[in-house]
């Protein structure tokens, strides 16, 4: 089966629960980066694989992002690079409205 076509039915509750690591890698500047679907529920609902969208953190740009799941062996375990969720921060917007004095 064609990966896109299986990763349009995957969701990242079914790939927590079999051990998949989420790679996201940007085709501009070539940067790998390896994510834990857990991580990722924490700031999102569960949605299929495809249906995700990150921004390069290094050229700040969405359109060259491609994401894809990894299994990764026994012999890599302890050795992968995996980026991890530290903190979530919450920004304070500003809302303003107009009132006549």
């Amino acid at each position: 089966m064609n990966q896109l076509k299986k990763l349009s039915r995957w969701s990242l509750e079914e790939a927590r629960g079999v051990g998949h690591i989420l790679v996201v890698r940007c085709g501009l500047c070539n940067v790998t980066r390896r994510f834990l679907p857990d991580d990722i529920l924490k700031l999102r609902k569960n949605t299929t694989i495809t249906r995700l969208r990150f921004i390069c953190q290094e050229c700040h740009k969405r359109d060259y992002m491609d994401v894809t799941v990894y299994l990764p062996s026994s012999s890599e375990i302890g050795k992968l690079p995996v980026r991890r969720l530290a903190s979530v921060r919450e920004v304070k917007v500003p809302v303003w409205r107009d009132e006549t004095l």
